[in-house]
């Protein structure tokens, strides 16, 4: 590869172009390609969004454990809690009201 390398700095500066074109294929992925990745936000992060004003305690004991798109909830202290933003957002959105927000810790 660095043979190659030397050869294209050592080439008239139409060539570089033209091996430039010749190799961007395999240096870079265009973007409609990429599949889109999940945005995952802390706890702290999806409480300031949705403005809960509840402890994390009891949102990681009552709220959180219903909710789809939450990783690392029971890994143990260490991991912190990752939420599926659009995931969790859409579910909570649809169950709002079924949530019972005065429920006390266990």
């Amino acid at each position: 590869m660095s043979a190659l390398l030397e050869l294209i700095k050592e080439a008239p500066p139409e060539d570089r172009k033209a091996a430039a074109e010749m190799l961007k294929p395999y240096f870079s992925e265009p973007a409609e390609n990429k599949s889109a990745l999940p945005q995952l936000i802390s706890l702290e992060e999806f409480q300031k969004k949705h403005k809960i004003k509840k402890a994390p305690n009891w949102l990681r004991t009552i709220l959180l454990p219903q909710m789809p798109g939450v990783y690392g909830l029971n890994c143990g202290s260490g991991h912190h809690i990752r939420i599926n933003d659009q995931e969790a957002s859409d579910w909570l959105n649809k169950h709002v009201d079924e949530i019972d927000w005065n429920q006390p810790l266990p």
